[in-house]
């Protein structure tokens, strides 16, 4: 094959594999139509909810995303979120989603108590 100084193909030319759909074969590494391992196909299903460390706990909503459950619950119990506000935890524990305990804030507000937090936390160093 000959090629131009940019490492192109010469106009006219044919790489070798055109047209040639999986040359080498079927890889074990390789999806294949139906064998998607995605929500309750997944080997670490956990029955729909997934706890993270540093985060609140996900639900699946079975169209191939997560929900966080936070915002499922008040979504259920209060109606849509109003644009600009997120939903916090009234007693900081973020695995607590009883409906009584989150509460919707505005961004500006959320970003006062995070400032709060961290100035308070400075003080104990």
């Amino acid at each position: 094959m000959e090629r131009n100084s940019k490492g192109q193909f010469s106009k006219g030319k044919t790489p070798w594999n055109k047209g040639k759909k999986g040359v080498n074969g079927k890889s074990d590494t390789v999806f294949t139509k139906g064998e998607h391992h995605t929500g309750e196909n997944h080997i670490t299903w956990g029955g729909g909810v997934q706890v993270m460390k540093k985060d609140c706990a996900y639900l699946w909503n079975g169209t191939g995303k997560r929900a966080r459950r936070p915002r499922v619950a008040y979504e259920e119990t209060f109606g849509p979120i109003p644009n600009g506000y997120v939903i916090v935890h009234k007693d900081g524990n973020r695995y607590n989603d009883d409906p009584n305990n989150l509460l919707a804030i505005s961004r500006a507000e959320n970003l006062k108590r995070n400032r709060k937090r961290e100035i308070y936390n400075l003080y104990l160093l």
